[in-house]
């Protein structure tokens, strides 16, 4: 279940809630589910911890994928990463984070 690897942040009680679904566009309905916003016009926090690694001497590839299927005139969806003393249910947008992109 993916809400054993995800926390969704308690910092503010009108975050959006996120849902597993295959969306309105898939190939398969099982195989192509994924975490979805599940409210239009809400800020989400949504995270998941990580095994510390190194990539000293090597290239760090980060990588994502967004299906948008709202229509929307503004908003969109980017990827902190967070150091490991980060607070997982009270993360927020002015929380401490390494590297955004999105």
């Amino acid at each position: 279940a993916w809400t054993r690897r995800w926390v969704e942040s308690k910092h503010k009680p009108d975050y959006g809630r996120f849902v597993l679904t295959a969306g309105k566009f898939y190939g398969d309905a099982e195989k192509d589910k994924g975490i979805q916003t599940s409210q239009d016009a809400r800020f989400y926090a949504l995270s998941s911890r990580f095994e510390p690694f190194s990539n000293r001497d090597k290239t760090l590839v980060v990588q994502f994928t967004v299906k948008h299927e709202q229509n929307i005139d503004c908003g969109g969806g980017y990827v902190k990463l967070f150091p490991a003393s980060l607070n997982q249910e009270d993360m927020h947008g002015d929380s401490e984070y390494n590297i955004m992109f999105g």
